[in-house]
């Protein structure tokens, strides 16, 4: 991780090369009088202005020097001392999916069964129309003795529509009877469908017209914008198993572009198995702009999930002896796949939550070092919930970003975490450990796993700095040994995204002839307690120095 030494500077017209730009020089932009947080050749500097030409960051300096750039054309915001950092990238989210999760039946953070099958009751009647009902979001560990619904509760719900329920992990569903017949599922099936099982019903309940999808499409970019996310990072579903919906999305991505419509950064990922099917979409669209779409990255499945006991451990579940999770690859064909992919010039993303599937994914990128030993790409392993100790250094040693969620172990409350118990004590020592891998000089780059958690990144900062659930305990921070300090968290949700993706010389942080991507936030982050972290908003998110999202006006509700 790159590291940086912050210091506050007294306003001086003799601090920055750029206080005294030429006469000719007019900005498209200024902002003023506020508190920018940025990088330059002797360290980060806290500087009162900046301008903006061409969507590039011109100067940064002093307000008063920086006036010299006014033209007639030049727009200004007076920033009233509000804090301005490098837009927000989210290494790790699923697009359309997120879309169109907003629009589905949300059971987020319900603790009951009959909350449940209300909100399912409410939202069929609201859309009579609709043959499936499709949502997500319901969460065990928040339901009375974290069990999961049954069949019967959800056809009490829902008797005459089938009805698909992802969990909050997106790694095992529900379904109810009417889905049961109209999937062709065994007609004794408790009605919870594991890993591929849930993914291969999605697939068969999951059908949009491009008109929804162009409204998930839409509905997505604005909830990004409203949260000051100005890159993104990350597949569009796992169902998406034909890249269809990846190719409509850059298609729209392309039309924006012509109308000059475009307002976020996009690295687009294809899936591990199907690199012939990605490098055809690579070729189809190779004419759209690299500082704004890269199609670069094949993501793999090497494991599932802690709350399912899916995720690969090296040894049993602490709290089921007879489960331990099983790889979805043999190592030679984890290797296999990692090394075609790389020699092809694409970067691999490896979903790794257990011990030994983090293992496996190091292994797989070290032999495809080993063998291309001159390769650019930067490969990933993302979440890295449980690590052996020993594995941490080799993140820096083989050059492997850590892509991490820290929202991920934030739960209503306390109670609801089960870390503790399915892991043990020793083990759990190692999960979630961010401040291992940055102790290892790793590269961190933060994400929200979207629609898993929201893309909110004041929740992952939250959660790697305090290490809280929502209701503020425990009260010194749970595994707090990993905590990070704020400065490093907000640059792995900044300048570790970007150099994830080979961009760290365009964006990533504030400085001269890098790109105009920024947000202006209500307060600083570091500067609040944790309750008020998770209270802060993007006043302006700006992206290439076109503002996409005025949070200073006020927004108007559908009634």
């Amino acid at each position: 991780m790159v590291k940086f030494f912050f210091c506050f500077l007294f306003f001086s017209p003799f601090v920055f090369s750029q206080d005294t730009p030429s006469p000719s020089t007019k900005a498209d932009f200024l902002l003023i009088n506020g508190k920018v947080h940025a990088d330059t050749d002797s360290g980060a500097i806290v500087a009162q202005a900046l301008s903006i030409r061409n969507g590039m960051i011109s100067s940064i300096g002093t307000t008063k020097a920086l006036e010299k750039e006014k033209g007639d054309q030049t727009k200004i915001i007076d920033l009233k001392g509000k804090s301005v950092y490098p837009g927000f990238n989210d290494s790790h989210l699923h697009f359309t999916m997120s879309g169109l999760s907003l629009m589905q039946v949300n059971l987020t953070s319900l603790t009951t069964i009959a909350a449940i099958q209300k909100k399912i009751k409410d939202y069929a009647a609201e859309n009579p129309n609709k043959k499936w009902i499709l949502g997500g979001g319901w969460d065990h560990t928040a339901l009375p003795g974290q069990k999961y619904p049954t069949r019967a509760e959800l056809d009490a719900a829902l008797a005459d529509r089938p009805l698909f329920l992802w969990h909050t992990d997106h790694h095992l569903a529900l379904v109810n009877s009417k889905a049961i017949e109209e999937l062709k599922l065994p007609a004794d099936s408790n009605g919870l469908l594991l890993e591929d099982e849930a993914i291969q019903a999605s697939m068969k309940a999951e059908k949009f017209s491009k008109e929804e999808l162009e409204t998930a499409f839409q509905k997505a970019s604005q909830y990004l914008f409203e949260n000051g996310v100005t890159s993104i990072q990350g597949t569009t579903s796992k169902a998406d198993e034909n890249s269809e919906i990846l190719i409509q999305e850059l298609q729209w991505i392309k039309e924006n572009l012509a109308k000059g419509k475009q307002t976020f950064r996009y690295s687009a990922w294809g899936q591990l198995e199907n690199l012939d099917g990605f490098l055809k979409i690579k070729e189809q669209f190779k004419d759209l702009p690299s500082d704004w779409v890269k199609i670069d990255t094949l993501k793999g499945y090497v494991d599932g999930v802690i709350s399912a006991r899916t995720a690969a451990m090296l040894d049993p579940y602490s709290d089921d002896k007879n489960a331990k999770g099983t790889p979805f690859y043999t190592q030679d064909k984890l290797n296999e796949l990692v090394l075609k992919a790389n020699r092809a010039g694409l970067a691999v993303a490896l979903h790794a939550v257990g011990d030994r599937a983090v293992g496996m994914s190091i292994i797989a990128f070290a032999n495809a070092k080993k063998h291309l030993f001159n390769s650019r790409v930067r490969n990933r392993v993302e979440h890295i919930e449980v690590a052996p100790s020993h594995i941490f250094q080799k993140f820096y040693d083989i050059g492997v970003v850590a892509s991490v969620q820290p929202s991920h172990f934030i739960y209503d409350n306390e109670s609801q975490n089960y870390n503790d118990q399915r892991l043990g004590h020793d083990r759990v020592k190692n999960t979630f450990a961010f401040r291992n891998l940055l102790n290892a000089k790793a590269h961190l780059a933060f994400g929200s796993d979207w629609p898993v958690m929201p893309a909110n990144p004041m929740i992952g900062l939250f959660g790697a700095v305090y290490r809280q659930n929502f209701n503020f305990k425990p009260r010194s921070g749970w595994n707090s040994a990993q905590k990070l300090r704020m400065k490093e968290a907000m640059e792995a949700y900044s300048l570790g995204g970007a150099y994830a993706t080979r961009e760290d010389h365009l964006k990533g942080s504030i400085r001269e002839g890098k790109l105009a991507d920024l947000v202006v936030l209500s307060d600083d982050p570091e500067k609040v307690s944790a309750k008020e972290l998770l209270k802060i908003k993007p006043v302006y998110t700006i992206v290439g120095g076109k503002i996409v999202f005025d949070g200073s006006l006020p927004q108007l509700k559908a009634m």
